[in-house]
């Protein structure tokens, strides 16, 4: 046989390159990110900002856990917008299931201490958790979750806005929240009109052993 091999012209010895044991499979191109991204980050970043006046000094977002929620999720979405990959979309939307999860937690406690808060957001995770699902991993439910985020956040800094005692951080946060709805809309569309992506696997290629 391998005298044949060598008559044949064929290489006595030869060792094959195997494809990579980890394929990342890549998701089609995604406009939205460009609004998505961004909006998202400078939500997090309002976690830092002056939001409003106190009657003693100046309140900032960070002091207060329970109204961390839309700056959470603007990191969440700053974070995954980052990465091309189904991986990421998996990722994603486990972070988006356990901050919605949390919500509602925080609402169960805060319906305890205050109880008009602790409604409004008992409703604010139900609406979070029905947009991501309890099961599942699907980049329409983290786009649906980026609209409901978005809708919610520009309602309640809006409102914020419209006070006398609204800082740089509620105006910012209100550009942020917009910005998120208008992204997650494009998202939206995107998945609607895009057609499957085809699964490339790479193939083993033979190569003469030196």
């Amino acid at each position: 046989m391998l005298n044949a091999s060598m008559e044949a012209g064929w290489p006595s010895s030869s060792a094959v390159d195997t494809p990579a044991r980890r394929v990342e499979l890549q998701l089609g191109r995604r406009r939205h990110r460009r609004i998505t991204g961004p909006a998202g980050l400078l939500l997090f970043i309002c976690l830092f900002l002056p939001a409003v006046r106190g009657c003693n000094d100046t309140v900032y977002p960070l002091t207060m856990p329970m109204f961390w929620h839309p700056y959470l999720y603007g990191l969440v979405f700053a974070v995954a917008t980052t990465s091309l990959t189904l991986r990421s979309v998996r990722y994603a939307v486990i972070a988006l299931r356990i901050l919605a999860w949390l919500t509602l937690i925080g609402g169960a406690i805060l319906l305890v201490v205050a109880g008009a808060l602790g409604i409004g957001e008992l409703a604010l995770g139900g609406i979070l958790m029905a947009a991501i699902g309890r099961r599942g991993f699907s980049e329409r439910r983290v786009a649906l979750t980026a609209i409901a985020i978005g809708a919610c956040s520009l309602l309640w800094f809006g409102l914020w806005a419209a006070t006398p005692d609204a800082l740089i951080g509620i105006y910012l946060s209100v550009l942020a929240s917009g910005g998120m709805l208008a992204g997650g809309l494009v998202w939206l569309g995107e998945l609607a009109m895009a057609r499957p992506v085809p699964i490339v696997v790479p193939r083993a290629l033979a190569r003469e052993r030196e």
